[in-house]
């Protein structure tokens, strides 16, 4: 990507993050570990994703009986407890790369993925406490 960055070992580039590539070109088709590696956490995502879009657009296939079959709360913290590893480990890779365009004041793709994605997660954890905040005042309260 960039012909100026050279290094003796596999790694990334420091101005656009991308995985540095062999200076030698071989006919032989080399093994990628970057692409084992995002390949392996795409897949594990995924199995994770599936449910959890189920579980979050229940009620728009299934109608009002899905509130009746998997009650809100238990819903809430089944889809946490589903979208922590898909926003945490399997972004990972984005994240290290987005803290490294930020260091290098580089601002690239991941700088873009990376704040997208933790922003979006962070976000969607702001209506779980707050509805706990609630319950917890109606409960001192004496609500129901």
């Amino acid at each position: 990507m960039h012909p100026q960055i050279v290094r003796n070992g596999p790694g990334t580039c420091p101005i656009c993050g991308m995985a540095l590539e062999p200076r030698t070109i071989s006919a032989e088709e080399q093994r990628n570990p970057e692409l084992t590696e995002m390949s392996r956490r795409l897949w594990v995502s995924t199995a994770l994703t599936i449910p959890l879009v189920l579980l979050a657009m229940g009620e728009l296939i299934l109608g009002h009986h899905f509130a009746e079959l998997v009650p809100s709360r238990i819903r809430t913290w089944v889809e946490l407890a589903l979208a922590m590893p898909v926003c945490t480990w399997a972004a990972w890779p984005f994240y290290t790369r987005f803290t490294q365009s930020l260091r290098n004041r580089s601002p690239n793709m991941f700088t873009l993925i990376g704040l997208g994605v933790s922003v979006a997660f962070i976000y969607s954890l702001c209506p779980r406490s707050r509805r706990d905040a609630a319950d917890a005042n109606r409960r001192r309260s004496g609500g129901a």
